[in-house]
């Protein structure tokens, strides 16, 4: 394989546990004055506009949901809120255990890392702060490109900057967004992380890989078993 294309949230970074977006989510309702299950069914709602970035992150994020609440709340407050969720975006961008070693020695052996992934668009420039940001030659970011998984631009945008044919790149996975599927129509090796109980989220999940890992340590073995069947 010449190159791979990895999905961020459950792949490289851990999945958010629910408790802890529930914790956010309930700091954001009272830094806005909505309660708190009517402010989470707004904002789940509108999580499909987040993501291909017609609600871009900041200050103003947040109009349209207290719009529909029925809540005049001060700017100053929204900005609080932009805060909270700013931050918990930052924390949530922590590599899993062993996802750094595992891309240093992908690089070393001269394998091209791209990243795909389903985010809004504070989450790229967060990212860049984060031990992650220096590994991968091109971005599929869905908040920039109005799509998400599993339209085939996410991944042919990559293909096209990479220059190098969808047959010779692996897709390594957790299986949310049905990006695995998307990725397998578009000629690519599929990889799903499989996460076990710490797969907190189920959002279009199909967990249907061509390979199957559970640890980030477990791909260049896989790697090199078939690069080996390949040379045959």
């Amino acid at each position: 394989m010449k190159a791979i294309l990895f999905d961020l949230f459950g792949t490289l970074v851990p999945n958010l546990p629910m408790e802890t977006w529930e914790q956010s989510s309930d700091c954001i309702a009272a830094a806005l004055d909505v309660e708190c299950d009517l402010y989470r069914r707004l904002w789940s709602a509108r999580f499909k506009d987040r993501m291909i970035g017609t609600i871009p992150d900041g200050d103003d994020q947040f109009d349209g949901l207290l719009e529909e609440a029925g809540v005049d709340t001060p700017l100053v407050k929204r900005r609080d809120a932009a805060r909270i969720h700013r931050k918990l975006l930052k924390d949530v961008l922590i590599p899993k255990p062993g996802a750094c070693e595992t891309l240093d020695q992908l690089s070393d052996q001269g394998v091209k890392l791209a990243l795909v992934t389903d985010c809004s668009t504070a989450a790229p420039e967060l990212l860049d702060e984060s031990p992650l940001g220096r590994y991968f030659q091109t971005r599929s970011i869905s908040a920039f490109l109005g799509v998400r998984k599993p339209d085939a631009l996410m991944y042919t945008h990559c293909l096209e900057s990479l220059g190098i044919p969808a047959g010779e790149c692996m897709y390594v996975g957790d299986g949310n967004s049905e990006e695995l599927i998307g990725a397998r129509e578009c000629g690519l090796t599929t990889v799903w992380v499989d996460n076990g109980l710490q797969q907190h989220w189920h959002e279009r999940f199909a967990p249907d890989g061509d390979h199957t890992i559970h640890s980030l340590e477990e791909l260049l073995p896989l790697m090199d078993t078939l690069d080996s069947r390949t040379a045959r």
